[in-house]
């Protein structure tokens, strides 16, 4: 490589540098190069604290659809409890927790697809505002939603048709009492077998979101890149869901005493309890949901860096969107590089 190539080379890979906000607020991107995991988790936490109040303002949309939905439930089933009784409260409380759920799941699509586009601003060094990351992935909320329920199902699907026999063999008034044991045999593999197989297939769609954003594309197109993507790294993005579980079980530990105070009595209505519940449920959400999401979308980059060199598709102008397969030499991946610069 000549002197002046390699200078061209800097000058071009200057902007990506990591460098300190400047007075507009906005830093200049971040380097591009193979994250080990504990760079990843490094860089996620990093990235959360310098634009805190963008991705924890994004999370709470979807937090407070969840809290007033949780609200209105919470309300109606002690309006029928005070009128109608203790059963047919739970019947409405069941209802208006599924019409919550619902509505919970609408937000949570559009926000998660809102916190990858801001965090794609953001390692691009481009402004990122809560309202423009929503308004960008919003029309699209149908393909985000149904990314999400297919990577519900692809964990759930092997479990419950495994343990859906056993579960009868255990029903007594089918009268399969000698076969008893072998429900629970069913059950139990159903559990831990179909359990693994379940996280596997969830981490291996783990990335259809940030391949759905970024790279616009649609959702069986998005699951399918996902799994190309997600080759090779599934511990890593294991270690990053994990850490996000680890922060929610605070927030559920604090939530605990609570919830058994409530359960203690669940006759009496509890505003308080309930209030507070409420309240915890909606800043554990919104604190750690972007976690989970910066995370993965650091990944999906570090992937497409190592795969497809994304690293030199940026330096010779080539799009973020493009895609492109892994070589194993410099110069095969410079080509590959150029070539998907056109790529859409």
């Amino acid at each position: 490589m000549m002197p002046g190539d390699l200078e061209s080379r800097e000058a071009v890979a200057a902007p990506m540098v990591a460098a300190p906000p400047s007075s507009a607020g906005m830093a200049a991107g971040y380097a591009m190069r193979p994250l080990t995991t504990g760079e990843i988790l490094d860089r996620t936490f990093s990235i959360y604290r310098s634009r805190f109040w963008l991705f924890s303002g994004i999370s709470a949309v979807s937090g407070a659809v969840q809290l007033i939905g949780n609200a209105v439930s919470l309300t109606g089933q002690h309006f029928v409890m005070t009128r109608y009784g203790f059963a047919t409260a739970t019947m409405a409380s069941v209802t208006g927790s599924m019409i919550g759920a619902v509505l919970f799941l609408l937000a949570a699509a559009v926000t998660q697809a809102a916190t990858v586009d801001a965090l794609s601003e953001v390692y691009m060094g481009r402004t990122a505002t809560v309202v423009a990351s929503l308004r960008t992935t919003v029309a699209l909320w149908y393909r985000y939603i149904g990314i999400a329920l297919w990577q519900l199902w692809s964990a759930i699907w092997l479990p419950l048709v495994v343990a859906i026999p056993g579960a009868v063999l255990l029903i007594p008034r089918l009268g399969f009492r000698s076969l008893a044991w072998l429900g629970g045999v069913i059950v139990f593999i159903a559990v831990v077998g179909g359990g693994v197989y379940g996280v596997i297939a969830y981490l291996r769609n783990s990335l259809a979101i940030p391949v759905s954003v970024v790279e616009h594309s649609r959702m069986r197109a998005s699951m399918r890149r996902s799994k190309i993507l997600s080759t090779g790294t599934k511990g890593r993005i294991f270690v990053v869901l994990l850490v996000a579980a680890a922060l929610f079980w605070v927030g559920g530990a604090i939530q605990a005493p609570m919830a058994f105070f409530i359960v203690r009595a669940p006759m009496q209505s509890h505003v308080v309890a309930h209030s507070v519940l409420l309240i915890v449920n909606f800043l554990t959400h919104t604190l750690v949901a972007p976690v989970a999401l910066i995370g993965l979308s650091l990944v999906y980059f570090d992937q497409r860096v190592r795969m497809e060199a994304l690293d030199l598709v940026m330096m010779l102008g080539g799009d973020v969107a493009a895609t492109g397969t892994a070589t194993g030499t410099a110069t095969g991946t410079a080509s590959v590089a150029a070539e998907t610069d056109v790529a859409h």
